[in-house]
């Protein structure tokens, strides 16, 4: 019997942790980030709370280097570019441009109009997402 209840009880605590993460995931999933270049050649936190058209945002430098910002709200257009984008990973012989397109296209609802593409960048192919907010 307390067998059968420790059990319960490792069941609750394991939906509300599924619960949480899901709710975490969808507050995420609703902002816009925004690729600057590279953290080594700039002041990524700098870079990130003076974007204009925006209320400042947070920042984070990823795996592959790359200084991308994080905003509530998508900031303006310039010259007719996606507002929200960001990187997944190398394009190569396991992940080529289609996989990219296939990968952008589900990799959160809440992002609008999602695409994707291998893009050359510093030397390497990334798979590159852009979206609406």
């Amino acid at each position: 019997m307390a067998n059968c209840i420790s059990n319960l009880n490792s069941l609750y605590i394991f939906v509300i942790l599924v619960l949480f993460i899901e709710l975490q995931s969808t507050q995420v999933g609703a902002t816009c980030s925004k690729i600057m270049g590279r953290c080594s050649s700039q002041d990524c936190a700098a870079q990130c709370r003076n974007y204009p058209g925006t209320d400042g945002g947070s920042y984070y430098c990823n795996y592959f280097g790359f200084c991308t910002c994080v905003f509530d709200k998508a900031p303006p257009k310039v010259d007719g570019e996606r507002p929200c984008n960001m990187v997944l990973q190398l394009c190569d012989a396991t992940c080529d441009s289609n996989c990219c397109k296939s990968k952008c296209a589900t990799i959160n609802k809440n992002y609008v109009n999602p695409t994707g593409d291998c893009i050359q960048t510093f030397g390497y192919p990334y798979c590159i997402c852009s979206y609406d907010e």
